[in-house]
C-alpha cells in the first residue's frame, strides 16, 4: 500500500507537501486500517485547497510507469507558476506486508524525467541522473546504461526489457511495486468516464454494465440508493441498452437518468471491479459525492469500506465525517499547503462517542 507521499513544485505546491498515511492511534473500525497503514481515507479542505491536484500529483507516476489511461490535459501548467525552480520533485514510499519501496522522482516537465530512483529496504537498486543509469538487480546486469536522449522512465527501460527472476526478493518486490502501480485508478465523480490508470480506452457505462450481465445487480444497488426503478436491456439502433421499465413502455436510461443517477451509474461501473479481489490496488475518488445526498454518500463510503483495494476520497460533506464510518486518523484536513489527519488538531483524546462533525463545524480543529 502507499504510506507516504511528498511532492514539490508541482501546480500549486511550490512547498513541499506531504502527505503520510501511517495511523496505529485507535482500535476501533480497524478495517480502515492495515499494518499500519490507512486504508479508507476521506480528505476535507476548502475549495481550491489543492485535494483534486494531490490526486493529479500522486498518478504522475502512471504516465510514464504505465501504459494506462492518462488525461495530458490534466498535466498542462505543470510546474509551480511561482517557482523560480525548473523541476518538480515526487517522493513515493510503499509497504508490501514487511517489506517497504521508496522511489524518487524529478521531472523538468510531465514527459521529461531528469532524475529517478528506487530503493527496497533502504538499499538503492535503481538510480538514474540525467541519461546514466545504475541498476542493482539480479537479471538486468547486462543492460545498456547509457539512456542519453531518450525520455523513456529508466524504470520502465528495466521491465521491458530484462527478466527479473521473482525467485530474488529484490526482484520480486520490484515487481511488486510495477504490478501495485499498473492497478492504481483515478476518477471524479461526473456523468462522463473521466478516469486516469488501470486499464487503456474507454467503453460506454452502460453497455459495459450488460456486458458483464450485471443488470440485475445495477437495478438492485439503485434500489438500495432510493432510487426505486426496474430497468430492462433493449435493442435500440442496433445496440444492447438499458432502459428503464414503466409497465409495457420503456424509457432509454442515457435520456431520463438524473445527473446523480448518472454519476452512480459511473461509481457502479468502477464498483465492479473494486470488489473482485485483487484488481484495484488503489483508488482516488476525486469530489467522490459531489451530487450525492448524505444518506448516499454514507452508503458508498460503507461500500467502499468492504472492497480490499486501499481508498482515499476527496468530499465536502461533514455528515460523514463520523466515527461511525472511519475514525480520527483515517480524516484528513488540507489547508495551507498541508495535509494532516483530524487528531493533530488537538490535543483531545478521541473516543468512538465522540461527535466529530460537531466538533469540526464548531473549530475545534482550526489552529
Amino acid at each position: 500500500m502507499l504510506t507516504h507521499f511528498e511532492v514539490q513544485n508541482f501546480k500549486q505546491f511550490k512547498e513541499t507537501l506531504v502527505f503520510d498515511l501511517s495511523a496505529n492511534r485507535y482500535e476501533f473500525n480497524p478495517e480502515c486500517v492495515e499494518n499500519g497503514v490507512v486504508k479508507k481515507g476521506l480528505i476535507y479542505g476548502p475549495n481550491g485547497c489543492g485535494k483534486s491536484n494531490l490526486g493529479l500529483a500522486i498518478f504522475d507516476l502512471i504516465a510514464h510507469l504505465t501504459d494506462n489511461q492518462c488525461n495530458p490535459m490534466y498535466y498542462n501548467n505543470y510546474l509551480n507558476a511561482e517557482s523560480k525552480q525548473d523541476i518538480s520533485k515526487f517522493k513515493f514510499k510503499f509497504k508490501f506486508d514487511k517489506d517497504y519501496i521508496e522511489y524518487n522522482y524529478s521531472k523538468k516537465s510531465s514527459d521529461l524525467i531528469l532524475h529517478e530512483s528506487l530503493k527496497i529496504n533502504d538499499n538503492e537498486v535503481v538510480i538514474y541522473n540525467r541519461g546514466k543509469l545504475d541498476v542493482y538487480l539480479k537479471g538486468a546486469e547486462t543492460l545498456n546504461t547509457d539512456l542519453s536522449g531518450s525520455k523513456l522512465s529508466a524504470l520502465k527501460y528495466i521491465k521491458r526489457n530484462s527478466v527479473l527472476d521473482n525467485r530474488n526478493k529484490n526482484n520480486k518486490l520490484f515487481n511488486m511495486f510495477f504490478d501495485f502501480v499498473n492497478r492504481m485508478l483515478y476518477f471524479k465523480s461526473l456523468d462522463k468516464n473521466d478516469y486516469m490508470g488501470y486499464e487503456k480506452g474507454g467503453c460506454s457505462i452502460t453497455e459495459d454494465i450488460l456486458k458483464k450481465n450485471h443488470l440485475k445487480e445495477f437495478e438492485s444497488f439503485l434500489n438500495e440508493a432510493g432510487i426505486e426503478c426496474k430497468l430492462k436491456a433493449i435493442q435500440n439502433n442496433g445496440k444492447d441498452e438499458i432502459a428503464f421499465a414503466f409497465g409495457d413502455k420503456y424509457i432509454l436510461f442515457s435520456e431520463v437518468a438524473s445527473t446523480g443517477t448518472k454519476t452512480l451509474c459511473l461509481f457502479y461501473f468502477w464498483l465492479q471491479r473494486l470488489q473482485e479481489s485483487n484488481e484495484v490496488s488503489f483508488v482516488f475518488i476525486d469530489e467522490f459525492d459531489a451530487f450525492y445526498h448524505y444518506k448516499l454518500a454514507t452508503l458508498i463510503v460503507n461500500k467502499l469500506n468492504k472492497i480490499t483495494s486501499q481508498v482515499i476520497l476527496t468530499t465536502h460533506n461533514t455528515a460523514i465525517m463520523t466515527n461511525d464510518l472511519l475514525r480520527p486518523d483515517c480524516y484528513f484536513i488540507m489547508k495551507n499547503n498541508q495535509i494532516k489527519p483530524l487528531y493533530t488538531f488537538t490535543n483531545k483524546e478521541f473516543r468512538i462517542a465522540h461527535n466529530i462533525e460537531k466538533m469540526y463545524r464548531a473549530g475545534a480543529f482550526d489552529d
